[in-house]
């Protein structure tokens, strides 16, 4: 069997970055990393059906795919892959199942900020999100632990990624998901 692998987990609002920062951590890490973010996952799914689902089902369907993601990059890790989460901690049992799922592997944490405004614009160029999803997503650091975070409203993708790596050579054993489980 294959060593563990390792996560990194860039959490932030919609259009903070974290694809940008994810794909220039692939250019400058040293290992092989899969980028695999949560609306990779989404696009896999039918979007016509026979019927049209209630917003209940609609609800129930998305939890699904997200528990189903967190236990995709188990799986890519259990086997020795390194794994870039594209995801943001948007509602509480988000970061729950993470925490029980992830355990048995190294998971850095990064905090990806960027202004509401800031935010806002990128929304709008993008054109591929709900008008104000990204204002929406208050909750992505309710956490409150991080291992790294980086501000994505001044500061490139590439800078941003190269902060990650340089910081991932310098965290210690104990890290922000091993102090979350511990509360």
């Amino acid at each position: 069997m294959s060593p563990t692998g390792s996560v990194i987990l860039l959490n932030g609002a919609s259009s903070s970055g974290k694809g940008s920062i994810a794909r220039a951590l692939q250019r400058i890490l040293a290992d092989p990393w899969f980028h695999f973010p949560v609306d990779a996952l989404g696009a896999m799914r039918s979007t016509e059906h026979t019927r049209v689902l209630d917003e209940s089902e609609v609800d129930d369907m998305l939890r699904r795919t997200r528990l189903g993601y967190h236990r995709a990059v188990a799986a890519l890790a259990s086997v020795g892959n390194d794994v870039i989460m594209d995801y943001p901690l948007s509602e509480p049992w988000r970061l729950a199942d993470l925490l029980d799922v992830l355990a048995p592997y190294d998971v850095t944490l990064v905090d990806v900020r960027c202004s509401p405004d800031e935010l806002e614009r990128r929304e709008r160029a993008r054109g591929d999100r709900p008008p104000g999803l990204a204002r929406s997503q208050t909750k992505v650091f309710a956490h409150d632990d991080r291992d790294i975070t980086v501000d994505t409203a001044d500061i490139s993708p590439e800078a941003c990624a190269t902060a990650i790596a340089r910081e991932l050579t310098r965290l210690g054993p104990v890290k922000g998901f091993d102090r979350l489980r511990r509360h």
